[in-house]
């Protein structure tokens, strides 16, 4: 006597089975198209990488210091420009179509940055390229000839123009040894890598991901559309037609990227907990990445006298002033809203009043007439309570 076996509940899996693994199979062509791409021709093995330390940077214009092998770079100087430059064994640019900085912040910093490098072939020009923010971290560079970047690379300079109000610090520049098969390697180191959440993550979750050859959620739409499409010329002829392979295409995607987005809040939870779990509130601003903001205006708090007096908070930077305002309160503490700051006009004013510049350049304080100037010439008689690097200035009006 035979046993009978039911295949129904096989059948019905298949076509579910079938999407997945359509699905798979288009996220590993559109990844194999990507790494082809930027390989810069390279199929196994690239050029070596080239490594340029930050302590091996000199400091042409600025102010800041070697760290270990890495250097802070902690303000530009009065033209507000900036310059970290190295000399470099010479390396063929053709082969190495990418640079990365390894440069980083506590923030996104209001300043211009630029990458220069010169070349063997023309010692006496520099050629350049804008470097650009994802995050807290600065996005790779993909250079061609049409940028300059061809011949042997002889020297590489970072340039910062604007003001510093949070250290900057260079780790390396690295110029990586890339091939199909290394690129693919750092797209999975890519996707993998934890992102920090910070504020603009409420509406741009995987903003890092900007200076990534793939991001996930692009590489996982053209895989979807790939797989679909590929099913559907199957099912033209040769085989009856699933509406369930395409439903299983686009839950099977959606599940990939919800699990890496559940992942990256519990890595981000667990960092949090024990970055702050269990501390008073001094404490936790202690901890914070504000921790040198937060010390700085407990000494302007500590120069006031009881509040409530009336205090104009002056910054170029939106997020600083709006940071350094919520550490004054309970005082009575202005400060524009707007990105471009409505600085306050001498008539509105008052005797008592107090007024905090920090890293501005519209209003200063001049400390030998005793007088807050005007960028027109406009003054303002007034007395310096309080001075601190870099670029802090505590003054009462007369």
């Amino acid at each position: 006597m035979t046993e009978r076996v039911d295949a129904a509940p096989a059948a019905q899996a298949q076509p579910w089975m079938s999407g997945v693994g359509l699905l798979v199979a288009g996220i590993a062509v559109s990844l194999l198209v990507v790494a082809i791409v930027h390989s810069g021709g390279n199929w196994r093995d690239g050029p070596p990488a080239v490594t340029v330390e930050g302590g091996a940077f000199a400091l042409v214009r600025g102010r800041g210091h070697r760290e270990g092998d890495a250097f802070v770079l902690e303000a530009t100087d009065g033209e507000r420009l900036a310059i970290l430059a190295a000399r470099v064994a010479p390396f063929g640019a053709d082969g190495h179509p990418r640079v990365d900085f390894n440069l980083h912040s506590t923030d996104v910093l209001p300043v211009e940055l630029v990458f220069l490098w010169r070349t063997q072939e023309r010692p006496n020009r520099n050629f350049s390229k804008a470097l650009s923010w994802t995050g807290t971290r600065i996005a790779s560079l993909d250079l061609g000839p049409d940028d300059g970047w061809s011949g042997s690379i002889t020297g590489v300079a970072l340039v910062a123009r604007g003001a510093l109000p949070r250290p900057l610090v260079l780790d390396s520049l690295s110029v990586p040894s890339v091939s199909v098969a290394t690129v693919i390697g750092d797209i999975a180191g890519q996707w993998a890598a934890f992102i920090p959440i910070v504020a603009a993550s409420i509406t741009l979750p995987f903003d890092d991901e900007r200076s990534h050859y793939a991001t996930l959620l692009a590489t996982v739409a053209c895989g979807g559309f790939l797989a679909a499409a590929i099913y559907w010329l199957l099912t033209q002829r040769a085989l009856p037609r699933d509406r369930r392979v395409y439903w299983a295409i686009f839950i099977a995607g959606w599940l990939i990227l919800d699990a890496r987005f559940q992942l990256n809040l519990w890595r981000q939870l667990t960092r949090t907990a024990a970055t702050f779990a269990g501390k008073t509130g001094e404490e936790k601003r202690l901890a914070s990445d504000d921790r040198e903001l937060y010390m700085l205006m407990r000494e302007v708090t500590a120069a006031l006298p009881a509040p409530p007096v009336r205090i104009h908070f002056i910054a170029d930077d939106l997020a600083l002033r709006t940071r350094g305002s919520y550490f004054l309160y309970p005082q009575n503490v202005y400060h524009s809203g707007s990105p471009r700051e409505r600085k306050p006009q001498p008539e509105e004013l008052r005797s008592g009043d107090y007024v905090l510049l920090f890293l501005t350049g519209d209003l200063d304080y001049d400390g030998v007439t005793q007088a807050l100037v005007w960028r027109d010439g406009r003054r303002k008689p007034a007395d310096e309570i309080l001075s601190r690097p870099p670029g802090l200035r505590l003054v009462r009006v007369r």
